[in-house]
């Protein structure tokens, strides 16, 4: 999908643009892509890029509806403000509204701002797209030296929403507006966040919580044929499946997989989830189709060369690109584009904030690996912030428990206000390892001292600076969701699921990441097992697959979750990829290159530790943790490469 406008002079010398209105400084909005026209009134027009689901009433009920159904998103607009649709109407969307008459525009995102849209102004000209390149127009950009350094320390390889890695281009942000006024002038507005306070859930809510996620599955499925799911061997996408199958019954649903085979030396890695996907798919009488993903050879990076310029043009800086781009191209060969496909992304971090993927340290014991991710999912909740605030957390048995089996990690223990404790309770939630309440995660060897220093001062001093002023133990999870929408959830690992199947003709669809489930979610209670009580992980989405739908309860409770690395203690997907795959033929041509020399800045980088990781590489050499992040981020950003 192509989303493109801009804000220029004269005349425009392309084809594919359309002119909309012309404002008084002489600059005329005009727009190209696929896009959907409406006539909202006499004077106003609609044009949507992206795909909807459903309109929310005033009595919380929702009306099932699509980016065909002209006359009701019409009405809509014609009610309510551009700024009030984007409350009301669940999509992943971008809308621009043109007030003829007025002469004036705007341009608002769904409410979480799912589809990215680029910015940059180049003279007089304004242009907005999809694509970075795009707005580039063959100009060179500026680098953002702090925005890379963020692209090495956080996980899922991103920069937050509203920035990118070039300091003259950025995103609009989730809430984020624009608005165009008849003289020319363009503002952009932020709507405000009021966080949920937490409620005591019972039973009545569970069932609530039921009904809001099958709502939600249901918009988002195909409205005829067969509606696809990125199917693993985990709950999330299993109970789309189910609900699914449950409601529009097994033949309309199709399950789809990825077989992953790196090295000659090595089986299929995730042979585990490859099998209990067949024993899911088994018990709903579907036929699961497995795309086999083979990069034992050279060849696979040759695809990967292939496809990092499109990568480069979303600020997608993961090689999982490789496998999601696959896996839509398999979808195509099984089914021809204009596929609908589900993924249970989201899920986790709504959830658990990433604290329930048996993750948290090692064991062969399923059951108290999950009881981990507990434990740390509690660090991080209502109970541990209030010791937090009140003094009395270093004596808490669970933190000290993970403080001395993380030996060698450096804690803060002091900080200069309540706002310094805070930013150091919040930053290891999303940047660096461990993941654990006050540990130093920004000591990575990539940076320098000054690098480090910019990094850990951004989230919480300038990007999201309301967040220490606002959270409390009553409003934590409010504030995380918030957090996650604006950081993981806009990562590499998570945006490139939509890419991929949308470069292959594909529709991708999240139904964890609904504004109504994420309403349900931000105000559930640490007993919804995000804390030290005996309920699962994920608890609500458990006690549905236990008490509503048909499902395979115990295939999903036993067993190895999905990878050669949930039996065998320290095995290495990274390693494995850098060292033993077909990829690693590419790893070497790069790092030959060494290419990232002419972008880093030495004072935000450490370039002789860099250059001291590539010369071990192609001497052969191998290294293990935090080396091997910094090195396997480095040779992903110098495959996928910058403007």
């Amino acid at each position: 999908m192509r989303v493109y406008f801009e804000l220029s002079r004269g005349t425009s010398g392309r084809d594919d643009l359309n002119d909309l209105v012309t404002f008084d400084d002489g600059r005329t909005l005009r727009i190209a892509g696929d896009r959907t026209e409406v006539v909202v009134g006499p004077s106003r027009r609609l044009f949507l890029f992206g795909d909807v689901f459903y309109s929310r009433r005033d009595d919380g009920s929702i009306r099932t509806t699509s980016a065909d159904d002209s006359e009701h998103l019409a009405q809509l607009f014609a009610r309510h403000s551009p700024e009030e649709v984007a409350e009301l109407l669940e999509g992943q969307y971008v809308a621009v509204v043109v007030d003829d008459a007025a002469r004036e525009a705007q341009v608002v995102l769904d409410r979480y701002a799912r589809l990215d849209l680029f910015v940059r102004s180049s003279g007089d000209t304004l242009r907005f797209s999809n694509d970075v390149g795009e707005v580039l127009a063959g100009e060179s950009p500026e680098r953002d030296q702090r925005m890379l350094a963020h692209l090495f320390l956080v996980y899922g390889w991103y920069t937050p929403k509203g920035t990118t890695i070039y300091s003259d281009v950025t995103r609009l942000r989730v809430g984020e507006s624009v608005a165009i006024s008849s003289g020319g002038g363009v503002s952009r507005r932020q709507a405000e966040f009021v966080p949920l306070r937490i409620e005591e859930y019972g039973s009545d809510d569970l069932e609530r919580y039921y009904q809001v996620l099958r709502d939600s599955v249901l918009a988002r499925a195909a409205r005829s044929g067969t509606t696809w799911v990125s199917a693993s061997s985990g709950w999330d996408s299993s109970l789309l499946v189910g609900i699914l199958a449950n409601e529009l019954g097994p033949s309309s649903v199709g399950m789809l997989t990825g077989s992953m085979h790196y090295s000659p030396q090595t089986d299929v890695i995730n042979r585990f989830e490859i099998d209990k996907v067949g024993r899911i798919a088994e018990f709903f009488g579907i036929k699961p189709e497995i795309v086999r993903f083979d990069y034992t050879t050279a060849a696979a990076g040759d695809i990967m060369r292939g496809l990092a310029p499109f990568c480069r043009s979303r600020q997608l800086y993961t090689l999982s690109s490789l496998n999601m781009t696959r896996l839509a191209e398999g979808l195509t060969s099984v089914a021809g584009p204009g596929c609908t496909i589900m993924n249970g992304e989201a899920s986790d971090s709504f959830h658990n904030f990433g604290f329930s993927q048996f993750g948290t340290f090692f064991h062969t014991s399923k059951a108290f690996t999950e009881y981990a991710d507990k434990m740390n999912c509690y660090l991080f909740g209502p109970s541990f912030l209030g010791k937090v605030l009140d003094g009395s957390f270093e004596g808490d048995r669970v933190f000290r428990i993970f403080r001395e089996m993380s030996p060698g990690v450096p804690f803060r223990t002091d900080w200069p206000d309540r706002a310094g404790m805070l930013e150091a309770f919040l930053f290891p939630l999303f940047y660096g390892g461990p993941r654990l309440p006050f540990a130093e995660t920004w000591h990575t060897p990539v940076l320098t001292d000054a690098g480090r220093a910019a990094v850990y001062t951004y989230p919480f001093r300038e990007y999201m600076p309301e967040v220490l002023a606002g959270i409390t133990p009553e409003t934590i999870y409010s504030w995380y969701i918030r957090m996650y929408l604006s950081f993981h959830t806009q990562g590499s690992t998570v945006a490139v699921l939509r890419a991929a199947m949308e470069r292959s003709g594909q529709s991708s669809r999240m139904p964890y990441n609904d504004a109504r489930l994420i309403e349900v979610l931000s105000k559930a209670p640490e007993s919804w097992g995000r804390g030290l009580d005996l309920n699962h992980t994920k608890y609500p989405l458990k006690w549905v697959a236990e008490n509503r739908i048909p499902f395979p309860y115990e295939t999903l409770q036993e067993g190895p979750h999905a990878y050669l690395y949930d039996t065998i203690e320290g095995f290495s997907l990274a390693a494995e990829t850098t060292y033993r795959s077909g990829l690693s033929h590419l790893f070497r041509e790069v790092m030959d290159e060494a290419a990232y020399r002419d972008v880093l800045d030495p004072d935000y980088f450490d370039l002789a530790y860099l250059d001291g990781l590539r010369d071990g590489y192609l001497a052969g050499s191998e290294v293990k943790g935090a080396d091997l992040g910094a090195l396997f981020a480095l040779v992903q950003f110098c495959i996928i490469g910058w403007y």
